[in-house]
């Protein structure tokens, strides 16, 4: 039986059996007994919202009660005081007591007063349970027998419930006779059953049982509520429980079904507080598990990869992977160790190969760095061979000899004879002046072949030894660089060197590497502002003297308004392979240039706020380096 065999069988054996029991108990004595107390507190939060609507039913009623009892309502119903009801009852009584409904009513029913008001529409209402001229003796908000009298709660109307109440019309004197009845109502409508929720902070519907509209699927609730249970509680889901009730009118029959959402937060807690307990069990449980288990694995586990990680160490601290750890074991631990070991003799060979690869990847990345160079100081001169080509094709020399062999004729007229004359010496002025224009091409072309040897001679250099250091001026070279730019390229763009540049002290480098090094960047941003053709081409270069880690450095920074960077690419944008040009490119320009840099013991980066906006390439140099630390680009590549 292997190792992890026996450790597994262990493990699960104890903690399976404790899981088991602990769950037993807690899901059957004590999470019940969380349900229950749920279960309560869900029926006290539907018995809060029975006595805070029984609550504002009394509440209108009081209001009710206090404004029967007034001497002006008295002596309207008595006198049918039309001032009175003109200047006192109108719109704002119903706004001033939020009331949707006021009838005024003689002992005969006959409607002193009475309206019906729409508060959310501000409009007049008719409804067939209260008539607008007399209401039949039968009425339920009529029948008041004696001034004590009230009558309030739910009356169900076409348009819903209404809070009602209705008391006896009298003077408030104890031998003041009842002379008719006021009635009062609000609808019980969403904006009130809003407001009702927002108070409780509760989530109350409410159904008529007699309408149509009530939902199907809560009719089945009714069969469940009787004298004896008056609530009915249902499991909605894991988060939260519905809990029913039925509300009567004013006569006495259950009229509404009452639904209160109540969330699960105790069953929650509850789960929660088991959850605690059983991982602080589970938690004891396995500290003695632990302690059971430490012994034999100690003696099985623990030793043998102590020993196994202190060999792994001393290897990885020493880099000497020619040490060989034998374990004499048919378990996994002596299966690692064997592995181990031949990974080791693996390491060695493929470090073996890995070393010459890259001294020959080495080689190979300069040698390409040097032909991209080589490419780009090509451009000009082919340019300039080319025009220098076409001038020469533009001369009249051929003309000239005409003219020279008509002039030795001898049957020439003067007249003739003075325009040959003024053509070849016109003739010869151009030539001399194509000559002069060839020449200075020619010069050009010499000093751009003697770059181009150096460079050559620089690579076959390069395998050998470090390249040699000289004192150069910042400004002068990057003048150089510009110039080196090709024709095309020089067209659509303008370079400003900033005067910090000129005040640079002459710094110690090989200039033929850093004129490459600058020239592959301002080709880099001349490319980059002629796929933006929306700006005008500008590259500004500016330095400074700057300090990392404690060193001197010189910062040349290169920017241009060209298409910019996206931040996703800042940094990989040295990396060998990789670039943003839409053309299929080799991506060994910046990725050189980066190498490069580093062998001076320097570094580059670049910052851009994304597309469109532009780049800036920051280069540092150490502002004062030592002959054997110069440049070895061969070396450092392959490190």
């Amino acid at each position: 039986m292997s190792l992890q065999t026996r450790i597994l069988l262990i493990i699960l054996t104890i903690v399976s059996l404790y899981a088991v029991l602990d769950y037993t108990g807690q899901r059957f004595f004590v999470l019940p007994s969380f349900v229950s107390l749920e279960q309560s507190s869900a029926q006290n939060s539907a018995r809060h919202c029975v006595a805070v609507l029984k609550r504002q039913i009394a509440n209108l009623g009081k209001t009710t009660k206090d404004w029967a009892a007034s001497d002006n309502i008295y002596q309207l119903v008595k006198d049918r005081n039309s001032d009175y009801s003109s200047t006192k009852l109108g719109i704002n009584l119903f706004l001033e007591k939020n009331l949707n409904l006021i009838y005024i009513c003689d002992t005969k029913g006959e409607v002193v007063w009475g309206k019906i008001h729409d508060l959310k529409n501000d409009t007049t209402i008719a409804l067939d349970e209260f008539p607008a001229c007399s209401w039949p003796l039968t009425h339920p908000l009529l029948g008041h027998d004696n001034p004590k009298s009230s009558i309030k709660g739910i009356f169900m109307t076409e348009r819903g419930p209404m809070l009602v109440a209705s008391d006896p019309i009298t003077t408030g004197r104890k031998e003041s006779s009842i002379c008719g009845s006021l009635i009062t109502g609000r609808f019980l409508d969403e904006s009130a059953l809003r407001a009702f929720n927002e108070k409780l902070l509760v989530d109350l519907k409410l159904w008529d049982i007699a309408d149509d509209s009530f939902p199907p699927e809560e009719k089945d609730v009714l069969n469940h509520i009787n004298a004896e249970s008056q609530f009915f509680v249902r499991e909605l889901n894991d988060k939260a429980l519905h809990v029913y009730t039925l509300f009567p009118d004013i006569q006495g029959t259950p009229a509404i079904l009452m639904r209160v959402y109540i969330p699960r937060n105790i069953r929650t807690k509850g789960i929660a507080a088991l959850i605690r307990s059983n991982l602080l069990s589970n938690l004891t449980a396995g500290l003695f598990a632990a302690i059971a288990l430490w012994a034999v694995l100690r003696v099985i586990v623990v030793g043998p990869i102590t020993k196994l990680t202190k060999h792994i160490t001393t290897i990885a601290n020493g880099e000497n992977i020619s040490t060989r750890l034998t374990m004499t074991r048919s378990d996994e631990i002596g299966t690692l160790a064997r592995e181990f070991n031949n990974m080791l003799e693996q390491l060695a060979e493929s470090r073996r190969k890995l070393s010459e690869q890259s001294y020959n990847l080495g080689k190979a990345e300069v040698a390409s760095g040097v032909l991209h160079n080589v490419r780009n100081v090509l451009t000009p001169l082919l340019t300039r061979v080319d025009g220098l080509r076409q001038k020469l094709q533009e001369t009249t020399i051929d003309k000239v000899k005409m003219a020279v062999s008509e002039l030795n004729e001898t049957n020439l007229s003067n007249e003739r004879r003075e325009d040959l004359t003024t053509f070849i010496n016109l003739s010869n002025k151009s030539l001399v002046n194509i000559i002069q224009a060839a020449k200075e091409n020619v010069d050009d072309m010499a000093k751009l072949v003697a770059q181009i040897e150096e460079m050559l001679d620089q690579q076959g250099r390069h395998s050998r030894a470090a390249l040699p250091k000289e004192e150069i001026r910042l400004a002068d070279l990057l003048r150089d660089s510009i110039a080196l730019l090709p024709t095309d390229l020089c067209n659509t763009i303008s370079v400003e060197i900033d005067p910090s540049v000129e005040a640079f002290e002459p710094i110690a480098a090989h200039s033929v590497t850093l004129l490459q090094i600058f020239n592959n960047i301002l080709i880099n941003a001349a490319e980059s502002i002629q796929r933006d053709s929306s700006t005008q081409g500008k590259i500004h270069i500016r330095a400074k003297n700057d300090e990392v880690n404690g060193e001197g450095m010189v910062h040349v920074e290169i920017s241009d308004n060209g298409e910019g960077i996206e931040p996703c690419n800042l940094s990989r944008i040295f990396e060998r392979g990789v670039s943003t040009k839409q053309i299929v490119p080799s991506g060994i320009g910046l990725h050189w240039c980066a190498n490069t840099i580093a062998a001076m013991n320097g570094s580059i980066y670049a910052n851009s706020k994304g597309r469109g906006q532009g780049a800036s390439f920051h280069i540092l140099l150490p502002a004062y380096q030592q002959t054997s630390t110069l440049i070895d680009v061969t070396s450092e590549v392959k490190s």
